[in-house]
């Protein structure tokens, strides 16, 4: 399996690229109907977003089609964060679109050093479509002048355990990796993640089970069904 290394500055909150607007207006202004999703975008044959599909299972076209410097593949799906007002029709006036990263899986055996530093752990949940598994979490970040230095976070598939022999059910174990590399701590910064459940197809689990260990109360499990 590929060995997936989130870099995040893709996926902060903060740094969405706004779509020919840096900022917009969180009052009663032209922006005060925004919505935020996480969806499904795709790229039309110019590698523009054409239209959406959130978790929630809505299909919305976008007024106007949007580029980004990160949708490079044509007629492809992007997982994205978006900001956008609904207007009639089920279409969807874009605010701004930011790529989402996903958090991949990798066997326990082929990493050579462990790294759990702690993050803080908020949330985590199922897309209605179940396409996904949804984390937000928050990590102590800094400003620093080489720009290679980052987070790396991905999965480790740990284990596939059978629940009881009565029922056959199997749980999936994670481990959340986590390496803070020499980024310094100055301030908490919340991230979002998704994880593919079609990533879990190799291992058709009923469950996973994810080992975070988080900043606030050491290690957690994080359980979530796949059914």
């Amino acid at each position: 399996m590929r060995h997936l290394i989130i870099y995040l500055a893709m996926v902060a909150l903060a740094t969405l690229a706004s779509c020919e607007q840096d900022n917009y207006d969180k009052g009663e202004g032209n922006y005060s109907r925004l919505t935020a999703d996480f969806v499904e975008a795709h790229t039309n044959d110019d590698t523009m977003f054409d239209y959406v599909i959130t978790d929630n299972g809505d299909s919305l076209r976008l007024t106007i089609p949007v580029e980004t410097s990160w949708a490079k593949k044509p007629d492809s799906l992007y997982r994205a964060m978006l900001y956008y007002n609904k207007v009639e029709g089920n279409k969807a006036e874009v605010v701004a679109i930011g790529q989402m990263s996903t958090l991949g899986f990798i066997p326990a055996d082929s990493v050579k050093e462990m790294k759990t530093d702690p993050v803080g752990f908020e949330s985590a949940w199922t897309s209605k479509s179940k396409r996904y598994i949804n984390l937000a979490l928050t990590l102590r970040v800094g400003t620093v002048t080489d720009q290679s230095i980052k987070h790396k976070l991905f999965l480790i598939a740990d284990s596939l355990v059978t629940k009881t022999a009565a029922d056959n059910a199997t749980t999936l174990h994670l481990t959340l990796y986590h390496d803070k590399g020499d980024i310094p701590e100055y301030f908490t910064q919340k991230y979002y993640f998704s994880i593919p459940t079609s990533g879990l197809k190799a291992f058709n689990p009923d469950s996973m089970s994810i080992h975070i260990n988080t900043s606030e109360s050491g290690r957690r499990i994080i359980t979530m069904p796949l059914e």
